[in-house]
C-alpha cells in the first residue's frame, strides 16, 4: 500500500516535469513510452542499489560475485514490472496533456492504476511463486520467473490492447473529420 503508490508518483512526477512540456510529446503515445522509459531507468537504479546492498557485508570477491548474481537474476525479473506500470500512468498522462477539461481526474485514474498493479505484484509475488511451485514441483526460481511472465504478460497484454483502441478510435474519429472537411469543402466550391 505505500510502495507502489510512492514508486509510481516518482516515476510519473519525472515525466510529469520534463517530457510532458517538451514539444515532442506530441501524442498520446509518448506518454506510455515516456512513461515505460521513466519505470526502466527507475528499475535500473532500484537495482543496482539492491545489487550493492547485497555485496556490501560480504568478503571476498568469489563470495561477492556469488551473492550479487542470485539478487541480479531476482531483480532483473522486476525491471519488465516497473516498464509496465510506469507505462500505464504515463499513458493517462498523455490522454491528460491532449484533455484539459478532464487533466486531472486523468492523471489520478492512470497514477491509481499503476499503483494498484505495482502494490498486487509485490503483495502476490511471494505466495503466487510458493503456489506455482508447490503445484507444479518446479524450483522456486522458475516458478519465479513464471509468475513474473504471466502477471506482466496479463498487464501488457492490457495495456497493448488500451492502446490499439486509442488509436483505432483517434483513426476513426480523423477520417470522420476529414469527411466532414471535404463535404463542407465541396459544398463550398460546387
Amino acid at each position: 500500500l505505500i510502495v507502489g503508490p510512492v514508486e509510481e508518483s516518482v516515476k510519473l512526477l519525472a515525466v510529469r516535469l520534463y517530457a510532458f512540456r517538451d514539444d515532442r510529446f506530441d501524442a498520446v503515445i509518448d506518454g506510455a513510452v515516456y512513461g515505460a522509459m521513466a519505470g526502466l531507468g527507475f528499475a535500473t537504479i532500484e537495482n543496482a542499489l539492491y545489487i550493492v546492498q547485497s555485496t556490501e557485508m560480504v568478503s571476498g570477491t568469489l563470495r561477492a560475485i556469488n551473492e550479487g548474481s542470485g539478487i541480479t537474476a531476482i531483480r532483473a525479473l522486476a525491471g519488465p514490472g516497473h516498464v509496465i506500470y510506469s507505462a500505464f500512468a504515463g499513458y493517462y498522462l498523455g490522454l491528460a496533456k491532449f484533455n484539459r477539461e478532464h487533466r486531472g481526474p486523468l492523471v489520478i485514474k492512470g497514477l491509481l492504476i499503476a499503483s494498484f498493479i505495482h502494490a498486487v505484484y509485490n503483495s502476490t509475488i511471494g505466495i503466487g511463486t510458493t503456489l506455482i511451485s508447490a503445484g507444479t514441483g518446479l524450483p522456486g526460481i522458475v516458478s519465479f520467473l513464471l509468475y513474473v511472465i504471466v502477471y506482466d504478460g496479463f498487464w501488457g497484454y492490457l495495456l497493448f490492447k488500451k492502446i490499439r483502441a486509442y488509436r483505432l478510435a483517434f483513426d476513426s474519429a480523423n477520417t470522420r473529420r476529414q469527411a466532414a472537411t471535404d463535404s463542407a469543402f465541396e459544398y463550398d466550391t460546387g
